[in-house]
């Protein structure tokens, strides 16, 4: 199955976050949103990206790996952060708990 992108919003709108970019192919998934949280905060909601990354397991059959990029509703780059597919395949192998990979994920956050 690909990702759509409209599929992908539909499913995060209601957590404040609007994909301005999707870029998907065999190996990674790159989504770009604009997020209400970030621009309040001025920082990734790590709450956020774990919607982010559940919302694209659910929506794609095969482990891929995820990388964000995180913009306040200006625009302005607020930062960015990635999921390695390694770890997604991992996780859904019970080789690595939801906690471990939630962690690995949160590390990468890099602001802008």
């Amino acid at each position: 199955m690909d990702l759509d992108a409209d599929q992908l919003e539909g499913r995060l709108m209601s957590h404040g976050v609007y994909v301005t970019s999707l870029d998907a192919d065999g190996e990674r998934i790159a989504v770009e949103y604009e997020s209400i949280a970030a621009g309040r905060a001025d920082a990734v909601p790590h709450r956020e990206v774990g919607r982010v990354v559940n919302v694209v397991r659910d929506l794609t059959e095969t482990p891929r790996g995820v990388r964000g990029s995180v913009t306040d509703l200006d625009g302005e780059p607020v930062g960015r952060w990635h999921a390695e597919a390694e770890w997604l395949r991992a996780l859904e192998d019970g080789e690595l708990s939801q906690v471990e990979f939630s962690q690995r994920v949160v590390e990468t956050i890099a602001e802008s």
